[in-house]
Formats: C-alpha cells, sequence, structure tokens
C-alpha cells in the first residue's frame, strides 16, 4: 500500500497561545487538502511556572482529543519515523490547495511560532476555518464546563508570570515580554465605563495574583477569575462584549483571534491586526477615540 501524504504538528516547548499558531496552521492545512493530521510534543513538564511561584502552571494536557497517554504519544512516533524515511519533508508549507497533495508522499510538518510582527499572518483569512478545527479538537468536557459559564461583559487579560516589570526611565514600545503597566488597564477600565455609559461589571483574567494586581481591584466591579484550565479562560475570554489584551501575549490575542468582540489593544504594541480589516481590528488609544466610543455603545445598545 503506498504512503499517504500527511500533516505533522510538533508542538513548541511554549505557552498555550504561541502553541496555537502552529497547530490551527497545521489542522487547516490539513483541512483545506483534506489529509490526516498527526500532532506531538503534546505533554510537556513546565519547572518555569513552578519556580516562579506563578498561579497558572500551564499544564496544557488534556484540553484536546488528540492527547493521549505518555505510552502512547512515544508509540505514536514509530509511524512517523517510516514516513520521514520515505517521504519528502515540506516546513512550513503555504496555506493553500496542494494539487494531488494526497498523492505525493509527503509530509507537510508545522512547529514554528510566527514572529511578533505578524502572528497571525495567513491565519488571519482562514479564521472561520481554524475556529471551527480549534472547536472539533477541544474535548467535549471541557467545552461542557465552557458552556456553564457566564459570558464576561469586558474581559481583561492581565500578563504577569514570565513578563518582567517595567524598568524605570524604560520606553514600553521598545521592549519585549514586559508587562503592561497596570495604570493602562485602570484607565481603559475607566473609559470603557464611560463609553457605555455606568460601571459595567470587568473580568480579570491573569496568572497573576489578585495582591499583585491592587490598583485595579480598586475599582469597583472587578472580579478576578479564577479555577479554570488556560483552555476555559481562553474561550471564556473570547466570549466578552469588550476585550483588552496585555501587550505581546499571544493568550490575549487568541481570545481576540476567536472573537466577534471589539478588542483594545495598547498602540505601542500594534504591529499587524488581529483580525482581518473591518472586525474591530484597532481600537486602542486611550481616551478612547470616537470609533471605539460607537463600538463599545453598540456593544451595550441592549439591557445589561
Amino acid at each position: 500500500m503506498p504512503v499517504r501524504s500527511l500533516v505533522h504538528c510538533h508542538l513548541p516547548s511554549a505557552g498555550l497561545g504561541n502553541q496555537l499558531f502552529p497547530l490551527l496552521k497545521a489542522a487547516v492545512f490539513a483541512r483545506i487538502n483534506d489529509l490526516p493530521l498527526a500532532v506531538t510534543n503534546y505533554r510537556q513538564v513546565r519547572i518555569g511556572p513552578y519556580l516562579r511561584r506563578e498561579r497558572s502552571k500551564r499544564n496544557y494536557n488534556n484540553n484536546f482529543k488528540f492527547q493521549q497517554p505518555v505510552w502512547q504519544q512515544a508509540f505514536d512516533k514509530w509511524p512517523l519515523s517510516v514516513r520521514y524515511r520515505t517521504c519528502t519533508l515540506v516546513e512550513e508549507a503555504a496555506l493553500r490547495a496542494e494539487p494531488g497533495a494526497g498523492d505525493k508522499r509527503t509530509v507537510y510538518r508545522f512547529s514554528k511560532i510566527p514572529h511578533w510582527s505578524n502572528y497571525f499572518g495567513e491565519l488571519r483569512d482562514h479564521r472561520r476555518l481554524a475556529i471551527a478545527a480549534l472547536m472539533e479538537m477541544i474535548r467535549p468536557e471541557i467545552l461542557a464546563r465552557l458552556e456553564r459559564l457566564p459570558p464576561p461583559q469586558v474581559g481583561i487579560h492581565i500578563r504577569m508570570g514570565d513578563f518582567r516589570k517595567l524598568s524605570p526611565g524604560e520606553n514600553f514600545s521598545k521592549v519585549g515580554t514586559v508587562r503592561t503597566p497596570e495604570e493602562y488597564f485602570v484607565g481603559i477600565i475607566r473609559q470603557i465605563r464611560l463609553a457605555a455609559g455606568e460601571d459595567i461589571p470587568v473580568s480579570i483574567f491573569s496568572d497573576g495574583r489578585r495582591q499583585e494586581l491592587g490598583r485595579v481591584f480598586e475599582l469597583p466591579r472587578v472580579e478576578l477569575v479564577k479555577g479554570n484550565p488556560d483552555i476555559i479562560d481562553m474561550l471564556l475570554l473570547s466570549r466578552s462584549k469588550i476585550i483588552v489584551t496585555s501587550a505581546g501575549s499571544t493568550f490575549g490575542y487568541w481570545a481576540g483571534f476567536l472573537s466577534e468582540a471589539p478588542i483594545i489593544m495598547h498602540p505601542d504594541h500594534i504591529h499587524q491586526p488581529i483580525r482581518v480589516a473591518g472586525e474591530h481590528s484597532r481600537l486602542y488609544e486611550v481616551p478612547l477615540d470616537e470609533a471605539a466610543f460607537a463600538a463599545i455603545k453598540a456593544s451595550y445598545s441592549t439591557s445589561l
């Protein structure tokens, strides 16, 4: 029997947001070309979150249907090794139909995290297909648990963890993996409430602890979402009426990609839009401009 072409995603040793880039590129390519998809390296041990005493330990086991026990993951590598010896390897293929892809005896491998200057790249043009692929890969019990949670009104992701604090005198627009200043989130909450005309409730999604986010919680009707796996938090954040992201954190960016809601991003760290033009991809100024005010008012045009 001839060896059929295959799409292989080797997940990078990274956080959930960064893992989703190669995973969904592989899934989209597989769907476009009607090819089977194999995923490896999905069981990873992360020491950093324990050493840094982070609230989230970034354990992504048992979130997806393709995740198997450790022994099964090791066993599944054998047929892949055969294919790699007998097939042509194509790395990071473009997301398009390949004529006769199934008969080319080719392994299409996806494993790379894209450059920060254009995270979503080709995925923007295949957003609906990527969302459908992701939801199909998630275990039913995860989705059932998500459905029991009320969607947030305003969802704000505040990245802490392995992001460092901004140093005195440092230009925030010139650095990466740095925490977005807390004053920014305080100002955003006030501006959103001004646009909405009331103190609408705010849900904070963070890998930090409440005591690390003191100023945000001095505002009324602000609560920390906790007790969920990271995948549920990402999907729940995506269901917010308004999404506010942390600069440089792909966790929040993915929530925006999966959502239909307006996204507010820090103006110093917008390089390319998360979604295609015309889908609230650039509501980011503080104070918010007229277009942002209009979008927020439209989101709250009905009674809360």
